[in-house]
């Protein structure tokens, strides 16, 4: 049984800890009772401010703020204690501290460069300056000729490094702020790292050349008190990672970037979840919210793989409380855990506010043990995924990583070794929030292994609440139906770093021949050869039933520019437009769709199939019993007789297309958007709804307390699309509607009542796509 033990830990606030406690220091300290004092409200720091929470009552926190390009010395948080003292603060090295000040943000500098040089050779670095580096004849120079140092007192490009080639091991390089020992790069042969003052290491201090020519452990670098890690850079990791678990990295992105997964298949595709939440004293109310949202966010994405999962989610403060237990029905419904988790509030733990990470690592010892004891088989298979969000500070309880060694023994691995590369079955991902995170702890906590990173600093629960919303996202992934998330709506709270492609399986569909106008028409990617449209989008151009593909583009891409070689064209052979003139119809659309065969599509981020309803990847998306039928995924994917769907409204390119929503009437509610149709007729006509409009139509538009927009002319083609599991399935292609509302003024956002569109289903349609994409895409049984 796979199981993704995820553990969350989630700290987002300063820790009541000083911070030159050493991390053996497991003390009983965190539940103090007895008469408490205020704090004084009257602190000041050289050159910036200060704020207070709770008016300096016991608990409250002081927050030193400075200016820009600045930052707080040598804390940015003090806790007001039980004892009406705020905490001391004291230097790296234990010595007190009575004021702090604004102390301006400085970059690391470059300190070694083994057969180089560089330039300037200065231990620190003002911001907007920058270092060079160069190599000795003989060496080659890998990583960056030039550094920048930035705002935020970190370094652009890449840690440079010098080597000839000549050793058994690469030149394992040195990152700025950090000093080597050890020269010889022979199987065996160790390197040794350590970081200047005021900065921690994180990574492997020591690693060792292996017979398979990589360094053991993970790459090092030296990160100063202020500095964090870049949102988009974790998530791209933290999810590359995870998508490396599950096998579905594309092969492009595995080659160029190795350390963001490795490429092992889940035993029969299941996995067990483990959350665990940080509800100590240093967790202020607010912060515990919105951890809990991150956290929510986080189960929702991760649900949304191709694999059946199971959660257990457990808070901690000085003891442990289950939220929702492995052992429960309730596990394996994500909707059930979601529930579960926001009727669990800040206050259950009363005054018991120590932190007892061990406590909460024991449970998922526990755990695993019940697992291993009640299906040993497939406990074995199990991947166990730790991810801890804290502070770092424990301070009641054992050592975290005592616990970490009892679950390390139950998986048959020991629990002394210092590269974690073997231990197929468990990764320790750790997450620090803050800028008072016991770097040195986490370091001490998290997984060690080649050429992966497991420890990540970032700066507080919005960036944290970032990442977890971009990890199933990440530009990896190539799982059908899979798009990155619109963050437009959040950009006032995450700023306008990231953006985003919404509808990497939408295309360009252009059709033009001598004298005639060129048509415009949508289409989707359904696999890496094969593009879904419309039939009707070929009539100008079709001769005898068939089209030349010369006379078709399909443009896709970000841009809208990359351009797929059309191979062929293939129309559905009941689609005919003329197919009811002899009752005095001018148009009819039964049928309305078409295959293209492209050359090879290559999937990325911006190119990926969307989801189509009867097949296998789309019934591992929806997660549904391997005995699922195509009516099955019918009632999964529009469940009620008012169905939020979209589509695509078409742009000047692809990339200015916006998604637009609507719905879809079904059940009893169908014949009453149905019956809209009749208006197109043309009297005298001989037909009726049934034949005009058959059970093959999906109609949407119009629903009863919504306003839904309707498709334009050019919007032909497109796919009609759902949202389930955060996964895109298409259900329908777009084909004509009754009305032209976007012609001469466009009021498709805001059309008249009586507008409806009609798109083709591909439920009823489903055995005519298995016939063609039959060998590239593996179709559930179709009934008779």
């Amino acid at each position: 049984m796979a199981a993704l033990a995820l553990l969350l830990c989630a700290i987002f606030s300063v820790s009541v800890k000083e911070v030159w406690l050493v991390e053996e220091d497991y003390g009983n300290e965190g539940d103090v009772d007895g008469t408490t004092l205020n704090c004084s409200i009257e602190e000041t720091i050289g050159g910036g401010n200060v704020s207070y929470s709770r008016a300096g009552a016991e608990g409250s926190v002081l927050t030193y703020h400075c200016p820009r390009g600045h930052y707080p010395h040598p804390v940015s948080r003090r806790v007001c204690g039980v004892d009406g003292k705020w905490s001391v603060m004291r230097l790296a090295n234990g010595r007190r501290v009575l004021r702090a000040s604004c102390k301006e943000v400085r970059c690391p500098g470059q300190l070694q460069l083994d057969d180089g040089e560089f330039w300037p050779r200065d231990q620190w670095v003002k911001p907007g300056r920058s270092q060079s580096f160069s190599c000795h004849s003989g060496f080659t120079l890998s990583g960056s000729a030039q550094r920048n140092c930035t705002s935020s007192g970190d370094w652009t490009g890449t840690s440079p490094v010098c080597d000839d080639q000549a050793d058994y091991c690469k030149n394992p390089g040195v990152p700025p702020g950090a000093l080597r020992s050890g020269s010889r790069f022979r199987i065996d042969e160790k390197v040794q790292y350590r970081c200047q003052m005021g900065l921690d290491l994180l990574g492997s201090a020591e690693r060792v050349c292996l017979h398979s020519r990589e360094w053991s452990g993970s790459e090092i670098r030296c990160q100063a008190q202020y500095a964090f890690d870049s949102p988009s850079v974790v998530a791209e990791a933290m999810g590359g990672a995870l998508s490396g678990v599950m096998d579905v990295l594309s092969p492009e992105f595995r080659k160029q970037n190795k350390g963001f997964g490795r490429a092992m298949r889940v035993g029969d595709g299941r996995m067990n979840v483990y959350i665990l939440m940080d509800a100590s004293g240093s967790i202020a109310e607010s912060a515990f919210n919105h951890s809990r949202d991150a956290t929510a966010d986080l189960i929702r994405k991760l649900d949304s793989y191709d694999i059946t999962m199971r959660f257990q989610v457990i808070s901690y403060a000085s003891e442990t409380v289950n939220i929702v237990s492995m052992d429960e029905y309730a596990s394996s419904k994500v909707d059930s855990v979601i529930k579960r988790l926001y009727k669990f509030n800040h206050a259950h733990h009363g005054k018991k506010k120590g932190t007892n990470l061990y406590a909460a690592l024991n449970v998922v010892y526990e755990s695993m043990g019940l697992l291993k004891k009640q299906k040993k088989n497939q406990f074995n298979e199990t991947q166990n995924v730790i991810i801890i969000e804290t502070d770092g500070y424990s301070n009641t309880g054992g050592s975290p990583m005592a616990a970490l060694g009892k679950i390390r023994s139950e998986l048959g691995y020991s629990h002394t070794t210092v590269d974690h590369t073997e231990e197929k079955l468990l990764d320790v991902y750790v997450f620090g929030i803050g800028e008072e995170v016991n770097k040195k702890e986490l370091n001490q906590i998290a997984s060690h292994k080649r050429q992966e990173q497991h420890l990540f600093i970032l700066k507080d629960y919005i960036q944290l609440g970032e990442v977890f919303n971009s990890i199933i996202s990440d530009k990896s992934v190539t799982m059908c139906g899979v798009a990155q998330e619109d963050v437009s709506e959040n950009q006032k709270q995450f700023g306008f770093t990231k953006t985003a492609y919404t509808r990497p399986w939408h295309v360009n569909v252009i059709t033009a021949s001598t004298g005639i106008k060129t048509e415009n028409c949508q289409g989707s990617i359904v696999t890496q050869n094969w593009i879904l449209t419309a039939a009707h989008c070929f009539s100008a151009i079709r001769s005898e039933g068939k089209v030349n593909p010369e006379k078709v583009q399909v443009k896709h891409g970000f841009e809208g520019k990359e351009e797929a070689k059309v191979l062929s064209v293939i129309l559905h052979p009941l689609f005919k437009i003329d197919g009811l003139r002899n009752k005095n119809v001018k148009e009819f659309y039964d049928y309305d769709i078409a295959l293209i065969k492209v050359e090879e599509i290559k999937l990325s981020w911006t190119a990926r199939p969307i989801c189509l309803p009867c097949t296998i990847p789309a019934n591992r998306a929806l997660k549904n019993s391997v005995n699922s039928t195509c009516q099955d995924h019918e009632m999964a994917l529009l469940p009620l007789e008012v169905t939020r769907a979209y589509f695509i409204k078409k742009g000047g390119s692809v990339k200015d297309a916006k998604q637009k929503q609507t719905h879809i009437l079904t059940g009893t509610k169908r014949a009453d958007c149905v019956q809209l149709a009749e208006k197109t007729l043309t009297a005298p006509h001989s037909t009726n709804l049934d034949e005009y409009v058959p059970e093959r139509f999906l109609c949407s538009g119009g629903s009863s307390n919504h306003i839904d927009a309707v498709t334009c002319k050019g919007d032909s083609g497109g796919a009609l699309f759902v949202r389930n599991r955060l996964r895109y399935f298409q259900v329908g292609v777009v084909s004509w509607g009754t009305l032209n509302v976007c012609e001469p003024k466009d009021m498709s956002d805001k059309p008249p009542s009586d507008a409806r569109d009609f798109h083709i289903s591909l439920f009823h349609l489903a055995p005519w796509l298995k016939q063609h994409l039959g060998k590239e895409l593996e179709f559930l049984p179709m009934g008779n």
